[in-house]
C-alpha cells in the first residue's frame, strides 16, 4: 500500500480493509464517512438559518451532499480532460474528492458560525491557545472522535483522504492579524495525526482539497442564494435594476471590508455586476412568488450557474491562489459577489441578532458546565461515549498542563458534537427551565 493510501496511525494498532472486500481504499474512506454518526448529525446543524426552519432552506447535511456531488463531477471532468496534467501533480481521485467533500463540514458545531465564534472564545479563555475552528474540528473527528472499531479511535482513513480534508493545512498562528489565526485545520493536540497524514508538514493544499474547496464555494454561492431569493429575503431584481440599491450594497461591503479586493472590483465596475444579475436572474414580474413556474426557473438558473462554474477551472502544474486549480478571474469574482449578497441580506440581518445572542448563551453555558464536570471527575455527568477516553487520558498523562489541555478540549468536543436540538434540550434541562425525562437519551 502506497504512502498515499496508508491508513492512519493510531495508538491501538492499525486495521486494514476487510478480507474479501472488493472496494478500493479510497472508496472505503468515502463509505466510512457516509456511515458515521457525525455525518448524520449534520441534518440538525445550521447552514445559514437554524435547521428547524424546515426543508425550505439547506441544512449542513443537504449542503454537504450537494458539495460532494459538485466536487465529484468536477474531479471527473478534470481527470477526463487533462489526464497528463493530473498525473503530473500526483493524481486526482474522484473518490478522495467526494470523501473530503462529505467530511468537510463534520466539525461545525450547533448553530453554525455563531457557536464557532463563541466556542473559540470559551476555549481560549479556558487555556486552549488554539481555541476552536470548524475545519480543525473536522480533522479531529476523522482522526480521533469518530467511532468505528474498538481497537482505534477515528475512522482510520488513508493519508490521501485526510490530506484532502485539509483546506488550511497548518496550526493556528499566534499572530491575530494573520489569516492563519482565523482559518486553520489542525489543533496542537492533533499534530501527530497531521504528521502522519503529511510527513514534513508541507502547508499547501492537495489538488483534491482544492477541488473540494472550490465545490464548497460554488454550492454556498448558488444554493444559499436560491434559498433566500425564493423566500423573498434577497431582492435580486432590485439589485439588478436599481442603482441606489446596488450602490448601498457596495458601500456597506466596503465599510465592513475596506480592503476586500472583490469589493473594490465591484465598486470600479458596478454595471458589469448589475448586468450579470440582470442577465442571470431575469425573472422580473414573470411569475408569482412561490409559483411552480418561478421555482422551476430558479432551478434552471442554479443548474446553469453551477455548470458554468464547474467549467471555469482547469488543472495547472503551478500552485496558485486555488492550489493546482487555474480559475477564470471573472467567474471567481462573480462567486464572491454572490456570497456577499447572501451575507449582506441574510447572515448579517439584524433580525437574527437576538437569536444569535440566545445561541451564544446556550453554547457558553454548556461548555462551562461540562468543563466543570470533567475537571471535578464527575463521571456521571460526562456523556458515556467520552468516559473511556477520559479515563485513558488521566492514566497516561502526568503533566498537569497537558492534562488540563486535554480536559478542556474534551469539553469543546462534547459541546461541538451536539445537534442543535440536543443543545437546546440539554441547556433547558441543566438550567432548570425544563426537567426533561428520565428516558431522554444521554449520548
Amino acid at each position: 500500500m502506497s504512502k498515499r493510501q496508508q491508513r492512519q496511525y493510531n495508538p491501538f494498532g492499525n486495521q486494514g480493509d476487510k478480507p474479501g472486500d472488493n472496494r478500493q481504499s479510497f472508496q472505503v474512506d468515502r463509505d466510512r464517512i457516509l456511515y458515521s454518526s457525525a455525518f448524520r448529525r449534520l441534518a440538525q446543524i445550521t447552514q445559514v438559518l437554524t435547521a428547524q426552519e424546515g426543508h425550505v432552506f439547506h441544512n449542513r447535511l443537504t449542503h454537504t451532499l450537494k458539495v460532494a456531488q459538485v466536487a465529484r463531477r468536477l474531479a471527473e471532468r478534470l481527470v477526463g480532460e487533462q489526464p497528463e496534467v493530473a498525473k503530473a501533480i500526483g493524481g486526482v481521485d474522484p473518490d478522495v474528492v467526494e470523501a473530503a467533500a462529505l467530511a468537510h463540514d463534520l466539525g461545525h458545531p450547533p448553530f453554525g458560525h455563531t457557536a464557532e465564534e463563541e466556542l473559540d472564545i470559551c476555549a481560549r479563555k479556558a487555556g486552549l491557545a488554539d481555541g476552536f475552528e470548524g475545519n480543525a474540528q473536522s480533522f479531529r473527528i476523522l482522526t480521533r472522535l469518530a467511532i468505528h472499531r474498538l481497537d482505534y479511535y477515528g475512522l482510520n482513513l488513508t493519508r490521501a483522504t485526510l490530506n484532502a480534508v485539509l483546506k488550511y493545512p497548518w496550526l493556528r498562528s499566534p499572530d491575530s492579524t494573520s489569516k492563519r489565526h482565523r482559518k486553520y485545520s489542525i489543533y496542537n493536540l492533533d499534530h501527530a495525526a497531521f504528521e502522519f497524514a503529511r510527513p514534513g508538514g508541507d502547508d499547501s493544499q492537495t489538488i483534491e482539497a482544492s477541488i473540494m474547496d472550490f465545490a464548497d464555494d460554488i454550492t454556498y454561492s448558488v444554493h444559499d442564494l436560491e434559498d433566500f431569493y425564493l423566500a423573498g429575503l434577497i431582492p435580486l431584481e432590485l439589485l439588478a435594476t436599481d442603482w441606489d440599491e446596488l450602490d448601498r450594497f457596495i458601500n456597506e461591503w466596503l465599510r465592513v471590508s475596506p480592503n476586500n479586493a472583490v469589493a473594490k472590483v465591484v465598486r470600479a465596475n458596478p454595471h458589469r455586476f448589475q448586468n450579470f444579475l440582470d442577465a442571470t436572474y431575469n425573472l422580473r414580474g414573470q411569475y408569482p412568488p412561490g409559483s411552480f413556474e418561478q421555482k422551476a426557473q430558479i432551478k434552471r438558473i442554479s443548474s446553469q450557474l453551477i455548470q458554468s462554474y464547474v467549467q471555469s477551472v482547469e488543472l495547472s502544474t503551478e500552485y496558485g491562489d486555488r492550489g493546482y486549480l487555474k480559475y477564470n478571474r471573472n467567474r471567481e469574482e462573480e462567486l464572491k459577489f454572490l456570497q456577499r449578497i447572501v451575507w449582506s441580506y441574510v447572515i448579517s440581518n439584524p433580525r437574527l441578532a437576538t437569536q444569535r445572542y440566545g445561541q451564544k448563551r446556550i453554547i457558553k453555558t454548556l461548555f462551562e458546565i461540562y468543563l466543570q464536570a470533567i475537571r471535578e471527575r464527575d463521571l456521571s455527568f460526562i456523556p458515556p461515549r467520552f468516559v473511556r477516553e477520559f479515563l485513558e487520558i488521566e492514566n497516561k498523562l502526568d503533566n498537569t498542563n497537558q492534562l488540563s489541555q486535554e480536559q478542556t478540549r474534551m469539553a469543546v468536543d462534547i459541546v461541538a458534537g451536539l445537534s442543535e436540538a440536543e443543545a437546546v434540550i440539554q441547556y433547558r434541562r441543566l438550567i432548570g427551565i425544563s426537567q426533561g425525562s428520565f428516558l431522554d437519551s444521554w449520548n
